[in-house]
């Protein structure tokens, strides 16, 4: 019964969602510029903490890294990707970014023990938006309202040409589901730091410092355990 409750509040959801897709969909593709953004710096940091043959391999495939993050926001998808940093699981009625973030990942380790890289990459790089979503605290305390203001920033941060001073610091986990676990308890300790700060602007820099450096960095982890993985389980 709570199931069958589930799946019909789902499918209302997914009806109100077609109904601003217009909306969405123009918000999204500037969005993904974020995501895109985190990328390059992830694969950067490869290679400024010396690991010079991952970095070559995943640059190789950058374009289809970046196709699979676009993706994962697209036919209302961006709906799974939420994950309570307390309580685990999503929003009611849908899946969560922990549970996607496992699928997408998997299937990339098939596509490249089939050396259908392309296709690999474009499901791992779907799995790193997750990773890098989980950073930011709407999504890791389940909020749908009252964080556009702060998405929008940072979309105009990076933008303008936003770029981390630092450039090493991976962060390595030992899988999928740890990435995310371990992003949102950290996206909602940052929140709480700077949450007294009343000046919105510098509160939402301080945030943002923060947690594009966090995303940076377990991107980086979340390649480079899919790269030592890969070359373990089939090489």
């Amino acid at each position: 019964m709570k199931k069958r409750i589930e799946n019909t509040y789902s499918n209302t959801m997914k009806v109100v969602l077609y109904m601003v897709n217009p909306i969405k969909e123009k918000v999204k593709r500037t969005d993904c510029v974020v995501h895109k953004f985190i990328n390059l710096e992830a694969l950067d940091m490869l290679k400024s903490d010396g690991y010079v043959e991952e970095y070559e391999f995943f640059k190789k495939y950058e374009e289809a890294l970046n196709k699979g993050v676009v993706w994962a926001d697209s036919d209302f998808k961006s709906t799974n990707h939420f994950y309570h940093h307390e309580e685990g699981g999503g929003l009611y009625g849908f899946s969560n970014a922990s549970d996607e973030c496992m699928k997408y990942y998997k299937t990339a380790i098939c596509y490249a023990k089939n050396k259908e890289y392309e296709k690999s990459m474009f499901f791992l790089g779907a799995a790193c938006h997750l990773i890098q979503d989980a950073t930011v605290p709407a999504h890791a305390k389940r909020k749908l309202r009252n964080h556009k203001g702060f998405e929008t920033y940072v979309i105009s941060e990076v933008t303008k040409g936003f770029r981390h001073h630092v450039r090493h610091g991976i962060i390595k986990f030992n899988s999928p589901v740890e990435y995310i676990t371990e992003n949102t308890k950290y996206a909602v300790c940052i929140e709480r730091r700077f949450q007294n700060l009343k000046n919105k602007e510098e509160r939402f820099s301080k945030i943002t410092d923060k947690i594009l450096l966090r995303a940076n960095q377990t991107t980086s982890g979340f390649l480079l355990m899919f790269y030592e993985n890969y070359r373990k389980l089939y090489s």
